[in-house]
């Protein structure tokens, strides 16, 4: 619903792209719930979504990508992976760019981290490829070329108590976003910038979707995301306030 308010705010339409096997849809359904945690197959399925459009005749004249929480994660993998999707925009809000930190972060019997091993076939000590595999943070070179087709990327995330407490700080933690952002700076030769807030989760995309916007440069006429941007610099390591 939030989505939809936003899109018509800009006069956009709305694709989601649902994962077939999961069937997690409503209170009470989690047991039901199966993330692709980066399937390479759904991600190439996606990539070919824009085109089968314009085929059948629909003008897309910027494809922004927006993700928050576990769907950033799944959308920054998605661009890094098929950077030639050339989309006007990827917008990731409080989520992270590395699965094995994602993992490591949570308690050994965790509902989530069951669920990890079941989806990539064991622990990341078992399988460490295959998480590096999935992670952003090892597509880089991706993000960059995405970035140079013209990809405006804005990375936002908060570093409020309620954050680093309810996700163990799996979202605000250096490893999250700012070293990742920092070694994409030393990548691509050029500064970086992420953004940081106060809120709660979500509620960047939730209360200030249309300021998420114009910091990728969408016009838009809503009030403007109340969050400070952290610049990151090739060969210099991430700002101390730019983790939790």
């Amino acid at each position: 619903m939030q989505l939809m308010a936003l899109a018509r705010h800009i006069d956009a339409s709305l694709a989601c792209t649902d994962y077939g096997p999961n069937r997690y849809e409503g209170v009470g359904g989690r047991a039901l719930r199966k993330e692709d945690w980066g399937d390479p197959a759904y991600d190439t399925a996606v990539a070919r979504i824009p085109a089968r459009l314009r085929a059948q005749g629909v003008k897309i004249s910027k494809l922004i990508v927006v993700g928050v929480s576990y769907s950033g994660y799944a959308n920054a993998e998605l661009v890094a992976t098929h950077p030639e999707l050339r989309a006007a925009a990827l917008i990731v809000v409080d989520s992270y760019l590395d699965l094995p930190a994602r993992y490591l972060a949570l308690p050994p019997k965790h509902e989530t981290r069951r669920e990890i091993e079941r989806v990539l076939g064991g622990t990341l000590e078992a399988r460490p490829a295959a998480y590096q595999a999935r992670s952003p943070s090892h597509h880089l070179a991706g993000l960059v070329q995405a970035m140079r087709h013209g990809t405006k990327l804005v990375v936002v995330w908060s570093l409020a108590p309620e954050e680093k407490r309810e996700f163990v700080g799996a979202t605000c933690d250096r490893l999250a976003n700012a070293q990742w952002l920092a070694r994409l700076a030393t990548i691509s030769g050029s500064p970086v910038t992420g953004y940081v807030t106060h809120m709660k989760h979500a509620h960047a995309l939730w209360d200030r979707g249309q300021g998420l916007l114009q910091l990728a440069d969408i016009p838009t006429t809503g009030k403007p995301l109340l969050a400070h941007p952290i610049v990151f610099r090739p060969h210099s390591p991430p700002p101390p306030s730019s983790y939790c």
